[in-house]
């Protein structure tokens, strides 16, 4: 090949590539046998160049269909993992969702059942007063629930104002080191 494509043969080659077939036509058959040798080497190199640059376009689109396949298979490996991680956190969230109720529903079933039974042990106690007992039992336990809540909100409302306080007077403090003194005191005042 490399002979083909050296001197006077690349020259007829780029010859050939960019102007019509006349030449061929027009040739005399009396021509001396070198010179039509030339031509059909410059006509197989043509040839094999046409061929070659064909195998390479071929090639390219084989290889691109096989990248653009390659890249397809991936993006649906990580599509699928996607909806699998998507599918499993809803599920799980669903099970904690449905272990949260099942949880709350025995709690609320055995406080039921314990306030029932006190009551009607009361009202036994009581002479077989089943209404009075059952009187008894739900005013306990609004008295217990008004005052755990009041409890409550009394231990939030003091833990909030504890930490606002705290959060203002740290502020104080990084104005008196940055500035000398803090918006509490004037800025001729000493901060003793």
């Amino acid at each position: 090949m490399r002979e083909i494509l050296s001197g006077d043969s690349l020259t007829a080659l780029w010859v050939r590539c960019f102007q019509k077939d006349t030449a061929v036509k027009t040739e005399s058959p009396t021509e001396p046998s070198s010179r039509s040798d030339s031509q059909k080497a410059t006509r197989d190199a043509d040839a094999d160049s046409r061929k070659s640059r064909t195998d390479a376009f071929h090639d390219a689109a084989v290889r691109f269909r096989e990248i653009r396949e390659y890249v397809a298979y991936y993006i649906a490996i990580k599509t699928d993992e996607v909806k699998l991680a998507v599918r499993n956190v809803v599920l799980y969230t669903a099970l904690g969702v449905v272990a949260l109720l099942a949880t709350g529903a025995a709690v609320v079933a055995a406080v039921v059942l314990l306030l029932v039974g006190l009551a009607g042990g009361i009202g036994n106690a009581l002479g077989g007063m089943q209404w009075l007992g059952d009187v008894i039992v739900g005013v306990g336990v609004v008295v217990v629930i008004v005052v755990v809540a009041m409890m409550a909100m009394r231990s939030l409302t003091k833990a909030s104002h504890k930490l606002t306080v705290e959060k203002y007077e740290a502020r104080k403090r990084e104005q008196r080191h940055e500035f000398g003194h803090n918006v509490r005191q004037p800025a001729g005042e000493s901060n003793e």
